[in-house]
């Protein structure tokens, strides 16, 4: 019985590779946007990070990103290559960097909520982006809180310029990011209320990229490819089983139950030679058979 489970062990790591289980890591990145958008829709930081992968990456691939511990992840979506719209049909799950997940796009989206420091109403946090990717072209942009009366970071941004949605921006300058360079930068700004930016005006256009991104109407190919993989491990198995069981009930028929059932019906009365139901004769000696 071991052997069989060795066997059908065997079976599944022949399969699984063929179903999308198996992918190529990714460790370079064509862009990465990330946006930093503090006290927006609840009193926390909204950190939102927009990649695309190099065109030459093959899919399905398999993504690690760094997440804080103290984050709260929000959405994990692939952004649809025919439609542009993004869809939560992808598998994330925890790795010791981050979140590992696997894509079947070049691009993706991925938000998640960071605490803060509270001091009266001064407002005080850090984001850190180290990784085992490198990005060709990387930035990073604040989003200044409406109520905000005042936002420094460190290091300092040259471009601080208001976009079409009403918001002020403090954007760092596009640059090439190496695997394992870090950049990290600290964010300061002083409220002057409680009021948070999305309760005083919902920027046209943006409330799709706060909320969970939703699916559609159209499966991602990743879960099906999942679902048939396992379907044709099961039949194999059932047909495997089935066929280990004749095995097993043709093992029980003994030699004794065989000859048994090939051993003539009777014998000669006068010299004992094996005789068949139907001869009349017996073939050593010629006595005339009863009953033949």
């Amino acid at each position: 019985m071991k052997r069989q489970y060795f066997i059908f062990l065997f079976l599944l790591t022949l399969i699984i590779p063929g179903t999308g289980l198996s992918q190529d890591k990714v460790t370079g990145m064509d862009s990465l946007s990330i946006e930093i958008w503090p006290d927006y829709d609840r009193t926390s930081v909204l950190v939102m990070l927009t990649g695309t992968l190099l065109a030459n990456t093959k899919l399905p691939a398999s993504v690690t990103l760094p997440i804080p511990k103290t984050a709260r992840l929000n959405a994990v979506a692939r952004i649809d290559s025919s439609d542009g719209e993004m869809k939560d049909d992808i598998i994330s799950t925890p790795s010791p960097d981050g979140i590992t997940f696997i894509i079947p796009d070049l691009r993706f989206r991925v938000e998640y909520y960071l605490p803060y420091t509270v001091n009266n109403n001064r407002r005080t946090f850090n984001f850190t982006w180290l990784a085992d990717v490198s990005v060709d072209n990387f930035q990073i942009r604040v989003q200044q809180p409406k109520s905000a009366s005042s936002l420094t970071t460190v290091p300092g941004t040259i471009d601080v310029a208001s976009g079409e949605d009403g918001f002020t921006y403090h954007a760092f300058p596009i640059q090439s990011v190496q695997a394992g360079q870090q950049f990290s930068v600290q964010v300061d700004y002083t409220m002057t209320s409680r009021q948070l930016s999305v309760a005083k005006s919902v920027p046209p256009g943006r409330q799709e990229t706060v909320v969970p991104p939703t699916t559609k109407g159209k499966v991602g190919i990743w879960p099906i490819m999942v679902i048939v993989g396992i379907v044709i491990i099961l039949a194999i198995f059932f047909v495997w089983k089935s066929g280990a069981r004749r095995t097993e009930a043709n093992r029980q028929v003994t030699p004794q139950a065989k000859s048994k059932a090939t051993s003539p019906s009777r014998f000669c009365t006068k010299c004992g030679n094996p005789t068949g139901k139907d001869d009349r004769f017996c073939g050593k000696c010629g006595l005339a058979l009863k009953g033949g």
